[in-house]
């Protein structure tokens, strides 16, 4: 399973922090796909783990500051799609993936992404997103 987690800590306290990291036998399990340091008392990691134990590995960090994780599911490809503008390469994703019964949510999300990309300003996408969450709504109503 793919996990993000966030650690908020005082800098001062690294020397503690590497401690928690080197002490001891880590599970093997644990598979770091990435850590990042951002520019203040935060860094992020992306990993993989199999267990309880890896969780419970990685709590270990809360007594060194607050570490916040949480399941992880890549989406990167539609986002990609998304800041590129491609719609026809999301609607070619998004409807290839979707099971039979799921079908009609994949197409209602690819008509959501069609409807506010053609508008001509950010106000009037997000004016016709309104309009697309009401219809839909409106679709729920028995």
């Amino acid at each position: 399973m793919l996990y993000v987690s966030i650690l908020t800590s005082d800098r001062a306290r690294d020397p503690e922090l590497w401690a928690s990291i080197w002490h001891g036998q880590g599970p093997r399990s644990i598979k770091i796909i990435g850590a990042y340091n951002l520019s203040n008392n935060k860094r992020v990691f992306i990993w993989e783990g199999e267990s309880i134990g890896d969780l419970q590995f990685m709590d270990r960090f809360n007594h060194i500051g607050v570490l916040e994780t949480s399941p992880a599911f890549d989406r990167t490809r539609g986002w990609q799609q998304a800041f590129a503008r491609d719609i026809e390469g999301f609607a070619a994703s998004i409807l290839g993936r979707a099971r039979p019964e799921n079908r009609k949510e994949a197409e209602k999300a690819v008509d959501l992404r069609r409807r506010v990309h053609k508008q001509p300003n950010i106000y009037a996408a997000c004016a016709e997103a309104r309009r697309w969450q009401q219809e839909q709504s409106e679709d729920r109503t028995p």
